[in-house]
């Protein structure tokens, strides 16, 4: 869990939760939905990427990748969605969104890992394909060069500025692994209310806010019945409107 170490006495002070976050970054709606489910308090710390405020050197401090969400909790550092998940889960353990036996615990471990692993090569990669809009500019893209390390977010924010945008076919790739991703869900609650039972688990957590983001570019959705009446019992949770909603009202 990538716990990020700091000697700031002010953010070692910080009591409470503190969200850094973004109205339509579905990272960020995992955990503003977390936090909702959970009756967590929290103070909001709006990060707002139009402005670049997540490229300033205070921000670096909290999150190294300059990504939403990130956390400070009692001095805590925590970024990375499914990682801030997992830590609220472990210090906020009521209700409980993890599932009961080891094998659902891999499972839904799994469909955690993916929106680390693919994140940008799937997710991040059709949504910016389709919406065409970068949220860097020439401008802001020379100093994110200065600070940022991270070899796949530079070249991927460089594709998103170049002449020819995000190629067809990476969008397309991007949309096939996602749709095989969203076929699964649609399996899996056909006989079911939620992707591992009768309760949500943090699988449900992360994924319902891809359809929330997906759905505004045109993602074909429409086939997957057992998947749009997942979204239709979460769209009447306090939660998704609270989080998403609330935020973003085309999701609703």
């Amino acid at each position: 869990m990538p716990i990020r170490e700091t000697d700031n006495p002010d953010i070692l002070a910080t009591k409470g939760l503190h969200l850094f976050h973004f109205s339509t970054s579905n990272c960020s709606m995992r955990i503003r939905l977390l936090l909702e489910e959970k009756k967590i308090d929290w103070v909001d710390r709006y990060t707002d990427l139009h402005t670049q405020a997540n490229l300033t050197p205070e921000y670096f401090e909290i999150s190294p990748k300059g990504l939403v969400p990130a956390i400070i909790h009692d001095g805590v550092i925590v970024h990375e969605s499914a990682d801030i998940m997992e830590y609220i889960e472990e210090h906020f353990p009521t209700p409980s969104f993890q599932p009961e036996t080891d094998e659902a615990m891999a499972e839904m471990n799994e469909w955690l890992e993916f929106t680390r692993a693919q994140h940008v090569t799937a997710i991040k990669t059709w949504v910016y394909g389709r919406n065409k809009r970068p949220t860097k500019t020439k401008e802001s893209m020379a100093h994110y060069e200065t600070i940022q390390d991270d070899a796949e977010l530079l070249e991927f924010h460089r594709m998103t500025l170049s002449d020819d945008f995000i190629p067809e076919s990476k969008i397309q790739a991007a949309e096939n692994t996602m749709l095989e991703r969203f076929e699964r869900i649609d399996a899996m609650v056909a006989d079911k209310p939620f992707m591992q039972g009768d309760s949500p688990t943090l699988a449900d957590i992360a994924w319902i806010p891809q359809y929330a983001l997906m759905q505004r570019n045109g993602f074909p959705f429409e086939h997957l019945e057992n998947f749009m009446a997942w979204v239709q019992r979460w769209k009447e949770r306090d939660s998704y409107k609270e989080a998403i909603v609330k935020y973003m009202p085309g999701a609703a």
